[in-house]
């Protein structure tokens, strides 16, 4: 009965983070196909969609195959005035970017939080759908902002406080998160004394809340190149742990004298200190990239407070949130934990411990380098 609560928790857990409903700012986006600097762009705007979830829209318009949508472009530039030539073109609420580099990716992305501030009327679906374009292209709503536990939200009358707590406890949720807690679960999984399991347990929630706070305060950006050399380092980790947990299970013979039966000498006697220098490393790495690209963003948050002219209370309200953040993770920490010690530590699949760890790890790795977005990094 004990181990069914638990699992009817975990799996509550993992279903909030992912209730979808509309998007709120559109951005509209006409492109060439084979155009690389329209392919850097669509990257960005990936990352930007891992970050905001169901707060942006995206539209693609190929134009260089497609006259239908080249037509709607040259109506598009007519309706605004605007004499640019050549892809990428994007058009937010009434402002144009045309071409990209990283310094016209900034006023994108602060464009596009300008509009989940005040919201802006599509004018390139007005023109699709044959309709005039207002001469005040503001939308006379209340700014709506799309959260993943309060979904959509009218933030000028919903409390900061609120929003806080319930976008920190949906952020230690998300995908991305989950990545590093399951690199944790398979070291815990190596790990027979309960006591050893959670002091590693608590090394990883505190070292990755408190760097996730502060990159969050000094507002830290990463670009594509950036995240991938992250994700990269932190899979090379993985790799290394994997190799070690399933030769301790394997108890594969090194020659002697040779430097990996060295290491794994070394590892033996230092094993609890390996294994929370690992973590350190990786929960700092991979919040690095959790900054940008989680659902649950903390700049949501941000957004709202500034939406709401909150400044003094902006810091309490953060810190509010990093502590629910914190606080989700010490609970499904100790699921975690829990799930370990029931069903596989105590159990006959016990003796496979070490291996299943390492084969997790490895699977975990390779998702990791080849197919990140399935963990939401980009």
């Amino acid at each position: 009965m004990k181990i069914k609560k638990i699992l009817f928790l975990l799996t509550l857990l993992l279903i909030l983070p992912f209730t979808k409903v509309k998007a709120e700012a559109d951005v509209n986006v006409f492109y060439g196909e084979d155009c690389p600097f329209c392919a850097r762009e669509e990257k960005f705007l990936k990352v930007l969609k891992s970050e905001l979830g169901d707060n942006l829209n995206i539209q693609m318009y190929e134009v260089w195959n497609n006259d239908e949508n080249s037509e709607l472009l040259s109506s598009v530039q007519a309706a605004l005035n605007n004499t640019d030539d050549g892809v990428p073109f994007v058009v937010i609420g009434n402002k144009t970017f045309s071409g990209y580099n990283d310094s016209i990716a900034e006023d994108i992305k602060k464009t596009i939080f300008d509009n989940l501030k005040n919201p802006k009327v599509n004018i390139v679906e007005l023109i699709k759908n044959d309709e005039p374009v207002p001469t005040n292209t503001s939308l006379n709503t209340d700014p709506t902002i799309h959260f993943t536990i309060l979904g959509d939200t009218n933030v000028k009358e919903t409390s900061a406080a609120t929003i806080a707590v319930t976008e920190g406890m949906s952020d230690a949720i998300n995908l991305g998160s989950l990545w590093v807690m399951l690199f944790l679960s398979c070291i815990m999984l190596c790990v027979y004394n309960k006591k050893k399991r959670w002091i590693l347990g608590g090394i990883f929630v505190l070292t990755s809340t408190i760097t996730y706070a502060i990159l969050t305060f000094i507002n830290a950006e990463f670009t594509i190149s950036q995240t991938t050399f992250i994700r990269s380092f932190v899979s090379i980790i993985a790799i290394i742990i994997a190799a070690i947990s399933i030769d301790a299970h394997m108890k594969i013979n090194i020659p002697k004298k040779s430097i990996l039966q060295s290491f794994q000498e070394t590892f033996g006697k230092k094993q609890m200190l390996v294994y929370a220098i690992s973590i350190i490393i990786t929960s700092v790495i991979a919040s690095f990239t959790l900054v940008n690209q989680v659902h649950s963003s903390p700049s949501l948050v941000k957004t709202a407070l500034e939406i709401q002219n909150i400044i003094g209370g902006a810091y309490v309200n953060m810190v509010l949130y990093f502590f629910m953040y914190l606080l989700v993770s010490l609970i499904l920490l100790a699921v975690v934990n829990t799930i370990i010690k029931e069903l596989i530590i105590e159990n006959t699949i016990g003796t496979y411990n070490r291996l299943i760890a390492g084969i997790v790890m490895l699977i975990a790795a390779a998702i990791l380098l080849f197919a990140p977005s399935i963990f939401m990094m980009v």
